[in-house]
């Protein structure tokens, strides 16, 4: 090998190292900056549960009705325990009633100034956007 591959070769190298480190600092630079957006998103939203009464038909049916079906199928369990139909009822109650308490909860985005709003959405986007460059790039 001549001297000047040898310096070719030589600059290649450091320049792949010098752009591994520059990768490194992008996307620790997109987890903070991604990492910010969200937290600020999250101070600015406020979520309500709700436990109430729902309108079936003709009849108000509370919330705390959807635990018949559960208790029922407990008694029903405990009485016979080989019954493939009690283990159906339980799953499908409290599958029913994380659904019902994932139902009632209410997500409101709290009034903000349009210089916030533009601050939280751009973080989030540029942390994105560093980190998926990073992470998808071509790599020789």
């Amino acid at each position: 090998m001549s001297k000047k591959d040898e310096s070719v070769s030589e600059e290649n190298n450091n320049i792949r190292t010098s752009s591994g480190s520059n990768d490194l600092l992008q996307f620790f630079i997109g987890i903070i900056l991604l990492g910010a957006g969200l937290f600020m998103i999250s101070k600015r939203v406020m979520v309500h549960g709700r436990w109430g009464v729902w309108r079936i038909g003709g009849f108000d049916l509370s919330s705390g009705t959807v635990t018949i079906p559960l208790i029922i199928g407990i008694i029903w369990y405990f009485f016979n325990n080989k019954s493939i139909i009690p283990k159906i009822i339980i799953t499908l109650s409290v599958i029913f009633i994380i659904l019902t308490i994932i139902m009632s909860v209410r997500i409101n985005f709290v009034t903000t100034s349009l210089f916030d709003y533009i601050l939280i959405f751009g973080m989030a986007a540029a942390g994105s956007g560093l980190l998926l460059k990073t992470l998808f790039k071509k790599r020789n």
